[in-house]
């Protein structure tokens, strides 16, 4: 859940940032500060649309437009987590202080 205010709580600061993943939870951070309205605000909305799109089909028992809903939702999520990697790269220091 981005933004959720427990996540600093239950999760501690990284060790380092070497991880892809670590990087686009700190650029999603960062972004979610901001909301830019950027092409990862697209894609979300578009990946957002597609998980909607796969629980209505699950929910009408129709399996392979579920799975394929499920798997644009899923690549769409992987490109949104590119972006916020890419994000924190190059925003990394400018909100620090």
């Amino acid at each position: 859940m981005p933004g959720w205010p427990a996540n600093p709580v239950i999760f501690p600061k990284p060790a380092d940032e070497h991880a892809w993943s670590t990087r686009a939870v700190l650029g999603e951070e960062l972004w979610i500060t901001e909301r830019p309205r950027d092409t990862a605000m697209a894609v979300n909305a578009a990946a957002t649309l597609a998980g909607i799109t796969a629980l209505i089909a699950a929910r009408r028992r129709r399996a392979a437009p579920a799975a394929a809903a499920t798997v644009v939702m899923m690549a769409l999520l992987l490109v949104y987590w590119r972006l916020m990697a890419g994000y924190y790269s190059r925003h990394r220091g400018a909100n620090t202080g």
